[in-house]
């Protein structure tokens, strides 16, 4: 379960500074700080935090020792405002391997996000190999420099390995947070790759004229938790026609591979405030 921090004026962790929240909790609602603001409109909410928030609620209310969630998906059919939210669950299956969780973001009323968790019971792997792609071997995130922000407005800590947001080729990058996702909580291993998740979007989609598709859903797959701050994130494929876009990108902790990240997109154009 999280545990409580002290957040008032920021906690060190890791050698760098935490900043504020993404979130305050507050009457059964989340009501969103300023930095949990979105991309693509000024009043709405940054996908990440939507993401995320959904996968810690449910993660909250229905986690269990001993279960992994093997599987997160997020549809965001509305670009949810700039309001408190709201999260309703629903646990729908309750066995002994199996758990599968529902829930809902509201906001002003109307529903802007829905999403799917699968916890499975963790256990011993079965004999033989699976062939499996071999996983990256890239230099340790306290090794490369920290992506230079001057204006201190990233999201998070940034080490590029290869590749950017508007360069065209193959991409690799550690990443870890600068915020909490809830005031006074911690971030949980689970509440951190869910937060990271919906990076996979303009981390696989972007072109080398920036960002140009919005992501209509996250789906999250992991084999185990993560260990440490960082999360690192390999561009796998993208593919598009007609302004659709599907991606997915491979996740990655300081031992080794979690799993992989799916993406469709629409083409869009960011808005101007």
């Amino acid at each position: 379960m999280p545990e409580e921090v002290n957040q008032k004026d920021g906690d060190v962790r890791g050698g760098e500074w935490m900043k504020e929240a993404f979130f305050a909790a507050a009457d059964g609602a989340y009501r969103p700080l300023e930095q949990s603001r979105g991309y693509w409109k000024r009043d709405s909410l940054h996908g990440r935090c939507v993401v995320g928030l959904l996968g810690y609620e449910m993660e909250r209310l229905h986690g269990v020792p001993g279960f992994v969630p093997a599987r997160l998906s997020v549809d965001m059919h509305s670009l949810a405002p700039f309001a408190p939210v709201r999260i309703e669950t629903k646990l729908v299956r309750e066995g002994n391997r199996l758990r599968l969780v529902e829930a809902v973001m509201m906001a002003d009323g109307v529903e802007q996000a829905r999403a799917q968790l699968l916890l499975l019971r963790a256990g011993e792997a079965p004999p033989g190999r699976t062939w499996a792609p071999e996983p990256w071997q890239v230099p340790s995130p306290d090794s490369i420099t920290p992506y230079p922000d001057p204006a201190g407005v990233r999201m998070f800590d940034w080490r590029p390995i290869s590749g950017d947001l508007r360069t065209f080729g193959p991409r690799q990058v550690w990443s870890r947070e600068y915020h909490a996702l809830v005031e006074g909580v911690e971030l949980t291993p689970w509440a951190r790759i869910a937060l990271h998740a919906d990076f996979a979007s303009p981390w696989t989609h972007a072109g080398d004229a920036g960002i140009q598709y919005i992501n209509c859903d996250v789906v999250l797959h992991i084999h185990r938790l993560p260990v440490g701050e960082w999360i690192g994130m390999e561009a796998t494929g993208h593919e598009a026609s007609q302004a659709i876009a599907v991606g997915h990108s491979r996740v990655y902790d300081e031992e080794g591979p979690l799993g992989h990240v799916s993406i469709t997109a629409l083409a869009n154009r960011k808005r101007r405030p």
